[in-house]
């Protein structure tokens, strides 16, 4: 692993911040990627896409699929990103082979390219959501949601107290830089020697959700009202953040920090303010595109609730939050066959809102791609 050595040009550029330089590396990051199709795999076709790979004579039509993706990716016509959810599920393999190849499929791909963490993106969305409603110039969601594989999981630096600050800086913008242009295959065999796999979470489970899924069955008299109730909860579990980006924005406005000094009661008022303000934009049909993480995930949780056939499965978790990093986003979705009918459903149609053409088969991902070649 060759370090990129960047230090003497931080040195002599020091008045740029590190959260600038990481923007402005974002920014360069999504104006190379703007002529190109963005296809979005979930876990699923990344391995099957490994398995054409590791054994084409068996799994011929894989193989041919990864072949158009290689040729759509060296000509400059399309990319595969990742999201942190893809790279929380493609770690979780336990056989080193397997996980090793689906990684340099990855890295091969994407390009290097991930979308931003689940949380940056939902920070980023109610940012631009706010300052488009106070009609303030910002940037783009789809500007902003692009970084590089060493930054899937978020953004993070260091810093050394016996270090000057000018100095740490040098430091951090270097650093990030060397990252930037790091293949996640040499991070992943890094974390192999370090056995940084062997203690990992377990995945999610359903069995909760379930649970509350019949336990207020009830509650909702219309797919509208269920929906409504996820959004409710969207909104109260993010209710800090909300209200403090909404802060940020004031302070930002009116060059005014006194939002820090707010009593307890002040700051709850705002909170019951910019929850009730999104509520209702969501209860009016106003929303449009705005806040898509908080759209899809709430309809892919009301629609498995109101359906009374259907239970919550172990991987609903990661796969809505596929979703909601997908269709705002990408061009293409290719993932599961249950969750290509809940997005596309017609009380949804989360693919026609977002544009983002969504299939499931592994026929229907040739055709898509043999469109493009």
């Amino acid at each position: 692993m060759e370090f990129t050595n960047t230090i003497d040009y931080h040195r002599k550029n020091p008045d740029v911040s590190l959260s600038e330089y990481y923007r402005m590396l974002r920014l360069e990051l999504s104006s190379s990627l703007s002529t190109k199709k963005k296809i979005y795999l979930d876990t699923k076709f990344w391995v099957l896409l490994r398995n054409g790979s590791m054994n084409p004579n068996v799994y011929k039509q894989e193989y041919y699929l990864l072949q158009l993706a290689l040729k759509l990716v060296e000509n400059g016509t399309c990319i595969f990103p990742i999201s942190e959810d893809v790279f929380i599920e493609v770690t979780r393999q336990t056989d080193k082979e397997t996980l090793l190849n689906t990684v340099k499929l990855i890295d091969l791909l994407s390009q290097g390219v991930s979308t931003i963490s689940h949380d940056e993106r939902i920070e980023f969305e109610v940012m631009h959501f706010i300052y488009s409603h106070l009609k303030q110039d910002v940037y783009l969601p789809q500007e902003m949601v692009w970084t590089k594989l060493s930054y899937t999981m978020g953004f993070s630096s260091f810093s050394h107290e016996y270090i000057a600050d000018s100095e740490n800086l040098v430091i951090q913008k270097a650093f990030t830089d060397h990252m930037w242009s790091i293949a996640l295959v040499d991070q992943i065999k890094k974390m192999l020697e370090n056995r940084a796999f062997d203690d990992l979470p377990k995945p999610p489970t359903a069995e909760n959700i379930n649970l509350g899924q019949f336990a207020h069955a009830n509650e909702a008299s219309s797919f509208k009202q269920m929906f409504m109730n996820e959004v409710s909860g969207w909104i109260d579990f993010y209710k800090d953040l909300l209200c403090e980006l909404m802060e940020h924005c004031y302070s930002n406005l009116s060059n005014n920090p006194a939002s820090s000094c707010l009593t307890k009661q002040e700051r709850d008022k705002k909170r019951q303010e910019i929850s009730l303000l999104i509520y209702n934009i969501f209860r009016l049909d106003k929303i449009g595109t705005y806040l898509p993480s908080a759209r899809i995930t709430s309809s892919l949780y009301a629609a498995v609730r109101w359906d009374k056939k259907q239970k919550f499965q172990d991987h609903d978790f990661h796969d809505f939050r596929h979703a909601s990093a997908a269709l705002p986003y990408f061009d293409h979705f290719f993932t599961e066959k249950r969750l290509t009918h809940l997005v596309t459903q017609k009380h949804l149609q989360l693919d026609q809102i977002f544009k983002c053409q969504v299939c499931s088969k592994l026929s229907q991902a040739i055709d898509a791609l043999e469109s493009m070649s």
